[in-house]
């Protein structure tokens, strides 16, 4: 009985062995690779300054939303340099210029209109306490 057990078992031995090697082969390269990603991200999140930070500045909020908003201005950084074309860069400094000066007065007007809209409600309110005082 046993003589007919043998070549079943010189058939399975060598598969048994084949599937521990590559179970063990498959969970160190798992290992390896799973360790691979997490310094990838510890890199990226210790260099970039953060993991979410990339995503918050593409949603446009985030914990420093307020600092985003002029980036070349907040920090000291110097002004972008002069690409080589003149008249590009006299464009370009006109542009800017309008555009700011354009900033700058829509946000003097939004200040106006919410001025504007307090006052109007502050008006409804007093001639409500009015009306219901009389």
């Amino acid at each position: 009985m046993h003589l007919r057990l043998f070549p079943l078992l010189l058939l399975l031995v060598p598969l048994f062995v084949a599937a521990m090697m590559v179970f063990v082969v498959g969970a160190v390269l798992f290992r390896i690779l799973f360790f691979v990603a997490i310094a990838a991200l510890a890199g990226a999140f210790l260099l970039c300054g953060g993991f979410f930070r990339g995503v918050f500045r593409a949603c446009g909020s985030g914990p420093r939303q307020h600092c985003w908003q002029y980036p070349n201005r907040q920090f000291g950084e110097p002004p972008p340099r002069d690409l080589g074309n003149s008249a590009f860069d006299d464009y370009r400094r006109v542009t800017l210029n309008r555009l700011e000066d354009e900033a700058r007065e829509f946000r003097a007007f939004l200040a106006k209109l919410r001025q504007a809209a307090d006052a109007a409600d502050f008006q409804a309110f007093l001639n409500s306490r009015r009306a219901g005082g009389s």
